[in-house]
């Protein structure tokens, strides 16, 4: 498949039908490493997002709820199947949608979604509720059952992945949906759509709608979403907290993060170092579990700094679409000039900038940007304390491990930690030390889709992926039972 051979989905998915936003308004999505527009995209009211959540409430009272386990199962490995006829155009769809490079997007992510929808097409069948002993003759006992109407509401750095890590467990669980991929990245999503139709999925089920603020903000209060699933920044996050009032609505937040990376003495330098280049830059930094504070042990700080800037300087940036390229480019024009900001306020803050920082000088067009690494960072410094989501690196000397688990600590995030170290006892000191939902030890950025996923403090609440997913997207009902002659209280 080429670009000219390509088709943009660029309607509302409602009902399993496709059609204009009720306004006829559009919005353009751009390909940011030409900065050049893709195509035009339904951009969402108030009333296509009422009219998406009616059909979700219809589908799930209409026989979706009912279905039997082992049967929602099957269109989840039917959808699974369908992902990989479609690989080549999922890949080329996200590399031109957000700047991740073809390698990647062909490859790691297409598979990942697959492996994903496979997961949860074969826990449909597993879930299940307890038996609880209490007083006889009574019997007690509880059920697990889908909330209803989700809504996803899914970031730009990921596009696939993130509509699929939603997608899979609120659908396996017995749940409809309305999904609200990012703006700029909208295309993969409503590709998707039109998959699960063709899988077999009851319209309805899965609807997907396009748009800005005022359809992710009419979805987050509207009165029949019974829980939101949130991929995106703490402050969003926080506003969907607020907004969740309407309603009581449950929450899952996937929030923002300032990972710690925390390389000691006796690591293998040359394991870390790669490691550390490749956490800062994949995705272009865009990443909220990236190593973005770099914490290294003082007495090897001058060496591995020499180590990263050697790495680094090998990296190819450019043409996302080239399979050789291993960095492509920032999301937008806005993002680059935020990321951009950011080099230039460590530079005032007194931070060393020892490599990047700049645009290369070979992409005259689009947004890339060299990875950037500082040093001479204090922890307080804003460069190391706010998420920046793009390839700026902020090293930290440590003197021992004490403090290197107290500079971890000292964020409002939470999300990923990694540690490097040939001491197994100081890996499982620092795994229970540090806060952090996820913890690498001598590796990085290794997921899986029956791990569970989330953060502590301001990255997040709730769990996603894993058996643990089941819990966020089903409630617990408890049944109690008189198998005998039930007595009164007030008998005498």
């Amino acid at each position: 498949m080429t670009i000219q051979t390509l088709t943009f989905r660029n309607q509302l998915f409602i009902n399993g039908t496709w059609r204009d936003a009720s306004s006829g308004k559009t919005f353009i999505t751009y390909n940011p490493a030409t900065g050049m527009p893709l195509t035009e995209v339904a951009e969402a009211g108030v009333t296509d997002v009422d009219e998406a959540v009616q059909a979700a409430e219809a589908a799930f009272y209409g026989g979706w709820r009912d279905l039997a386990a082992d049967e929602r199962g099957e269109i989840l490995y039917r959808i699974a199947d369908a992902l990989e006829n479609y690989r080549e155009e999922l890949g080329l769809l996200d590399t031109l949608d957000a700047g991740r490079p073809i390698r990647d997007t062909l490859n790691k992510d297409v598979t990942r979604a697959i492996k994903t929808f496979r997961f949860f097409a074969g826990m449909t069948d597993k879930i299940r509720g307890a038996h609880i002993p209490v007083q006889p003759p009574l019997v007690n006992y509880t059920r697990k059952e889908p909330y209803g109407v989700v809504v996803a509401i899914t970031p730009w750095n990921y596009p696939l992945n993130n509509a699929v890590t939603k997608i899979a467990p609120i659908l396996a669980c017995g749940n409809t949906m309305v999904l609200k991929p990012a703006e700029q990245t909208s295309l993969s999503a409503l590709k998707l759509a039109e998959i699960c139709k063709e899988a077999g999925l009851p319209d309805g089920v899965l609807n997907v709608i396009t748009g800005g603020s005022e359809a992710g903000e009419a979805l987050s209060i509207h009165p029949k979403i019974r829980k939101v699933a949130f991929t995106g920044s703490t402050s969003v996050g926080k506003k969907i907290v607020e907004n969740s009032k309407y309603g009581l609505k449950s929450y899952t937040l996937e929030l923002g993060g300032k990972s710690p990376n925390i390389v000691f003495a006796d690591a293998d330098l040359e394991q870390a170092a790669e490691a550390s280049v490749f956490s800062i830059c994949m995705n272009q930094g865009q990443t909220c579990t990236a190593g973005t504070r770099l914490l290294v042990e003082e007495n090897i700080a001058e060496t591995f700094v020499q180590l990263l800037i050697e790495k680094a300087k090998k990296l190819r940036i450019g043409d996302p679409l080239d399979p050789s390229t291993q960095i492509g480019s920032l999301i937008s024009k806005e993002q680059y000039e935020r990321v951009k900001s950011y080099i230039q306020l460590g530079v005032a803050e007194g931070a060393k900038l020892v490599y990047g920082g700049i645009k290369p000088p070979e992409c005259t067009e689009g947004y890339f940007l060299l990875p950037s690494i500082f040093t001479g960072i204090k922890n307080d410094m804003r460069i190391a304390q706010e998420e920046i989501f793009g390839p700026v690196l902020s090293i930290i000397t440590f003197r021992d491990e004490q403090e290197a688990i107290s500079l971890a600590n000292d964020t409002s995030f939470g999300l990923a930690a990694a540690v490097w170290t040939k001491d197994l006892q100081r890996a499982h000191r620092l795994s229970d030390k540090v806060e952090a939902g996820l913890i690498w030890v001598n590796t990085i950025h290794t997921l899986s889709p029956s791990s569970p996923y989330g953060g502590y403090k301001e990255s997040g609440t709730g769990l996603e992926m894993g058996l643990e997913a089941a819990d966020q997207y089903m409630k617990t009902k408890s049944v109690w039972i008189n198998t005998g002659n039930w007595v009164s209280p007030f008998s005498i």
